[in-house]
């Protein structure tokens, strides 16, 4: 049976080794909870047989420490290793202690700080069985000396991320001189599984309890539901430890203490019955296990194949791939403008479509004849007139006026152009965006060379249409097919509307008025064809032509591919990673196809 741990022991050494976590598949184990001083590493320690555990004031344990025991009946002595120099082996376990220390500090620091990243300790014995524990630093409420103030929090938040998995077995370590209901390990075990299906109790100082019938029903364990028992030990005190008190003897000693005080549950308390309890209850946990952990395996195996492809592979052909992602670059943004090819619902295009029928319309629209234009009108009949009164009103006066209203067309037109321009310059922000996700020093060049080129276009397009405004005010053309299509029944309407007394000069007003609507209207309807024809010409066609041609010109170096080629670390570590995640999982898809 115990090639089911030893296969576990593999698998979590497997996710160790490349720097990945096992989370994600939830091996089982067994963790051990407890608050600062209850007597943690003391267990360990007497389960181990070995001095191995650091110890100190205030939080020795600092980072999770996973404890892999292995039985081989071959040795003559026990010796243990480090998962992170698994070359080295000791003899001495208290060389195993300093290297603890030693390896604890690089990653914590000297401070009391702790780390989620464990550290594995391997003891390979002939006289232990096959076994593995998860100690955890215990739980401190109140920060002492360089504690960090937020102690408690960060020592909860571990034990929680261990003990939370729905396949941890919860080792809960109370002191026996306390009240196990309302310990913090009890409390901990009965947050992340009320019902007690996975938690085993061990109570420690045994020797301290008051030999009440309360306690008497503890250790029977008729007062919590801890269905997977109560275990009490003894383990050396300081003054013991101080004095070289062997495990050994003090093994017989808890032995002896019980058979003397607690004779009747005797048989079940004790370290030596507690190991071999963690044992069997492990053992039958892991083949429990064994047919849902073979399925997370292969999920989350499948889950790290998509993410790497998703990612695709690290770049050798950089001059080769930089001319490849310019090339869809502005193909992207051509399929951006026409639709052909984009996979999201609202295009570039549509954008630009949108711009051309609300926008430029409302901002043509907005322009109206001024409130004051019949004096305007009047004020020019007289200025042409001269001084005799007109019988007729020249056309000069209609031009003069039609090209002063015309003038007021151009600050509008030329907004409509620039927001035009700026929607063509968040379509190359989105495709380059879309392209160059990974490598954001090309994304940075591609973006600058192609809004200084829509920069150039949007200048020859912003000079077409003052060229095109110019035009429109320097000659006011009365002779439109449009304007002498539409005159007469102008004027007719405004025959039609003059009362009889209305002085001549005033219906000549109202009448230059209408045909000064007439004509600006001609004019504002040609603008709604001619300003996106200009963007298109010169902002969209014309720049998509120079494009490719200005980035291969401005970008293809040698020179400067490594750092344009640059991927972004966050991709290049999300992509190694997947990688030593994928490996871990494949490995440990071998492990378990041999237990099936």
């Amino acid at each position: 049976m115990d090639k089911f741990l030893k296969i576990v022991n593999e698998i979590q050494d497997s996710f160790s080794t490349v720097g990945a976590s096992p989370d994600i598949i939830k091996l089982p184990q067994i963790v051990v909870v407890g608050s600062q001083s209850t007597g943690k590493s003391s267990v360990l320690e007497s389960i181990v047989r070995k001095d191995f555990l650091p110890r100190g004031c205030g939080i020795v344990t600092r980072r999770p420490l996973i404890i892999q025991i292995t039985q081989d009946l071959s040795l003559s002595q026990p010796m243990g290793s480090l998962l992170h120099d698994p070359d080295t082996w000791y003899y001495d376990f208290e060389e195993i202690s300093r290297e603890i220390i030693k390896n604890t500090d690089k990653v914590c620091g000297s401070n009391k700080g702790i780390s989620h990243e464990p550290i594995t300790i391997k003891v390979i014995s002939p006289d232990l069985p096959t076994l593995t524990l998860v100690d955890l630093p215990g739980i401190t409420k109140n920060p002492v000396g360089d504690q960090p103030d937020d102690i408690e929090k960060q020592t909860v938040d571990l034990v929680m991320k261990y003990a939370e998995n729905p396949h941890s077995i919860i080792l809960a370590v109370s002191p026996g001189n306390v009240d196990i209901a309302n310990s913090e390990a009890i409390k901990i075990a009965r947050q992340v599984d009320p019902t007690g299906e996975r938690t085993i109790a061990v109570i420690t100082k045994v020797d301290l309890m008051e030999k009440t019938e309360e306690n008497m029903k503890v250790l029977q364990g008729k007062t919590l539901p801890i269905k997977l028992g109560i275990v009490g030990v003894i383990n050396r005190n300081q003054k013991q430890i101080d004095e070289d008190l062997s495990i050994e003897d003090s093994l017989e000693k808890e032995s002896d203490y019980f058979r003397t005080n607690f004779s009747y549950v005797a048989d079940q308390m004790g370290t030596v019955h507690l190991t071999n309890r963690l044992c069997n209850i492990l053992m039958n946990h892991v083949k429990n296990c064994l047919p849902e952990l073979v399925m997370r395996v292969a999920e989350q195996r499948r889950v790290q194949e998509e993410v790497l492809q998703q990612l695709g592979p690290p770049v050798e052909d950089k001059m080769g791939m930089l001319a490849d992602y310019i090339r869809i670059f502005c193909q992207t943004f051509d399929d951006e403008i026409s639709g052909r090819s984009c996979p999201r619902d609202e295009t570039g295009g549509m954008a630009l479509r949108e711009v051309f029928e609300k926008l430029v319309c409302e901002e043509l629209e907005k322009i109206k004849l001024p409130d004051n234009i019949e004096k305007d009108i009047e004020i020019e009949i007289r200025k042409t007139s001269g001084p005799k009164p007109a019988l007729f009103t020249p056309n000069i006066v209609f031009s003069n006026l039609a090209s002063k209203t015309l003038r007021s067309f151009q600050v509008p037109v030329k907004h409509a152009i620039k927001v035009t321009s700026e929607t063509v310059t968040d379509i190359i922000t989105t495709t380059g965006r879309d392209v160059f996700g990974s490598y954001p020093n090309l994304k940075r060049e591609v973006h600058q060379i192609a809004t200084n080129l829509l920069h150039t276009k949007l200048k020859k397009a912003e000079g077409f249409i003052n060229d095109y405004m110019t035009l429109e005010v320097t000659y006011i053309n009365t002779n439109h097919k449009l304007f002498t299509l539409n005159r007469p029944k102008v004027e007719a309407d405004n025959n039609k509307n003059e009362k009889d007394n209305m002085p001549f000069e005033q219906k000549n007003v109202k009448m230059i008025k209408s045909l000064l609507e007439l004509y600006l209207g001609i004019i504002r309807y040609q603008l709604t064809d001619v300003i996106p024809k200009c963007v298109m010409c010169f902002l969209v066609s014309e720049f998509n032509a120079a494009l490719h041609k200005d980035l291969i010109k401005q970008l293809f170096d040698p020179e400067r591919v490594d750092t344009l080629i640059m991927e972004d670390p966050a991709i290049e570590e999300k992509r190694k990673r997947a990688s030593q995640m994928l490996a871990a999982l494949q490995k440990a898809e071998v492990m378990t196809s041999v237990l099936e």
